[in-house]
Order: structure tokens, then sequence, then C-alpha cells
């Protein structure tokens, strides 16, 4: 079997919604074909951002559906299968392979407390599953479970488990991975906090909410590093790492409401509508997300007070 590899950067994309709260497809659309013109490398759907928790399954197909179609194979997709049972991941795995996905990202979901030793048994039956390539992914800050590198490497021998989108705020954890696990396997750190320890150790790209906002700093930083040039890349460091300033005016649990409102104050203007339970930006943290975007340079500062 030949099993496709992934590198460089993969945004992992918001879900738009429309005034009435359904899927804006026209916006994903748009949404797409904006990343893919900037340069991306790769396109992740019902991802973390994307708010792949709070979808029907309906929405979900509907979402991988319209992604399919309009990346039409320009750059790889992969899809996000996360669940609490690996029963149901292992469907959404079928559908998306059925429907032309380039691989697969999963990330395992706690109820109960999760343990490595179920992790590896999520995984490896979800990999048996399927001809596509598998990322696992670690979120412990919203999982509340991390995966040991160990046990990563051990899930690495299995021959479609390809990769890890590994987002976390100690890099030790990733370059300890990248330490055990086969030099063919794919490291992503989904991190600004991790990424130039990551990347200086052989990490092969990165998946980065912030890139929904403009991925161009990231796609130049990942090909000065591609191509060799590590004084550049060092040089572009800077413009990928202050996207992280907006991100961290809020808890994790508003993040896709900070990228979808930086994305309309950059002028893409998109209905900003997240699904409930998730919070949405008070005026003040609205202001607060202003201010740092004229701090990094994405917006210009108000004339007279504006």
């Amino acid at each position: 079997m030949v099993i496709r590899m992934f590198r460089g950067v993969i945004p992992p994309i918001i879900t738009p919604f429309n005034s009435e709260g359904g899927l804006d497809e026209a916006f994903l659309r748009s949404h797409v074909n904006y990343l893919i013109k900037c340069g991306v490398h790769g396109i992740f759907c019902l991802s973390s951002v994307g708010e792949f928790a709070y979808l029907s399954d309906e929405e979900k197909l509907r979402v991988m559906e319209v992604v399919v179609e309009e990346v039409a194979g320009r750059v790889p997709v992969l899809v996000g299968v996360g669940h609490f049972s690996c029963r149901v991941s292992v469907n959404y795995a079928k559908i998306a392979e059925r429907l032309g996905a380039d691989g697969l990202v999963a990330i395992i979901l706690s109820y109960f407390p999760v343990t490595d030793d179920m992790a590896y048994e999520y995984y490896v039956s979800l990999a048996g599953s399927t001809s596509l390539p598998v990322l696992i992914y670690n979120f412990p800050a919203v999982t509340g479970f991390d995966i040991k590198p160990e046990t990563v490497a051990r899930l690495a021998e299995i021959e479609n488990i390809v990769g890890i989108k590994d987002t976390v705020v100690d890099a030790r954890h990733t370059l300890k991975i990248l330490e055990l696990a086969p030099s063919g396997f794919s490291v992503f750190p989904g991190s600004e906090i991790t990424l130039q320890a990551a990347m200086e150790a052989g990490a092969k790209g990165m998946i980065l909410g912030t890139s929904n906002i403009t991925p161009t700093p990231s796609v130049e930083f990942y090909e000065a590093y591609r191509s060799g040039d590590i004084a550049r890349a060092r040089s572009l460091l800077p413009k990928v790492v202050n996207l992280l300033q907006i991100v961290s005016i809020a808890p994790v649990q508003y993040l896709p409401s900070i990228i979808k409102n930086a994305i309309n104050l950059i002028g893409r203007p998109i209905n900003t509508f997240v699904r409930k339970p998730l919070p949405s930006l008070s005026k003040e943290q609205l202001e607060k997300l202003k201010e740092k975007m004229v701090e990094i340079g994405l917006l210009e500062a108000p004339v007279n007070g504006s």
C-alpha cells in the first residue's frame, strides 16, 4: 500500500454559519479558495476551531462534500473524524473516504477518563477500518487527555498512521515524539508556542488555527525552512508567533469566536456566530481583539479615536 504523506501549512478551517445558524456554504467555498490562493499545502475541515463537536452528522457530511468539491484536488483534504465512540469515528472515516478525502485527523474525546491503552486501541481500530492515512490529534487543553510520546511511537509503527497534530504548550512533548517516532512520521505542531522548537527538530509543517486569518506568514516561514534558509525562517518567525496574541485575549473556549471576528475585522465579511454553548466575544473582548490586531499590524490604528 502506498500511503500519502502530508507536509506544510494545513489550516484547520472554521465552519461558517449564516444568519439562521445553518452552514454558510458560500463563505466556506470562498474561504477554501482564499487559503489555497495564499499558498497553503492542505485543508483540514471539521477541526476544533471548526466547531466539529457542535455539528450534526448531516452538517458534517455536507462540510466534507463542499470542501472536497471546492478543493478539487488542488491540495490534500484532511477530515476530522474524532468522537467519543470509535464506532462513530469509523463511520465518519468511511464516509470521508467515499467522498474523496485524502486523509483523516482523529481526536479521542473523553466522557470517562481516557488512558493511553484506550487511545492506542482507538487509533488501531480506526486505522484498520480505512485505507486513508490517519493523523493523531492531541489537544489536552480541551480533552483532558495528553497522549504519551511512547504511545505515539507505538502507533507510528502502523502503516497508515502517518503523523500527529500535537497541540501542546510544552515543546518537550513534541520533541520527544520527534525523537521516538520513525523519521517518516509527520509531526505538526498545533501551537505557535512550540513552533520553532518543533520545526528545528524536524517537524513536517504546522496546523495552526490562526492561519484562517492570514496563512501568509506561516507559508513564508515554512517555505524558508523547506529551502534550508534557517536564518530567513527565524527572521519570519515573529510574524507567525505574533498571531498568538490574538487568540490569547480570552480562554480556549473563545477560540472559534476570536478567529471568526478577526477574519471579519480584516475585511472578509463573515457572520461571527458560533454554536452554543460556545461563547461569543463580549464588546470589551472585541475591543481588545482590535487593539491586538493593530499592535501586530493586521489592522490600521483608528484615526482621531474613530
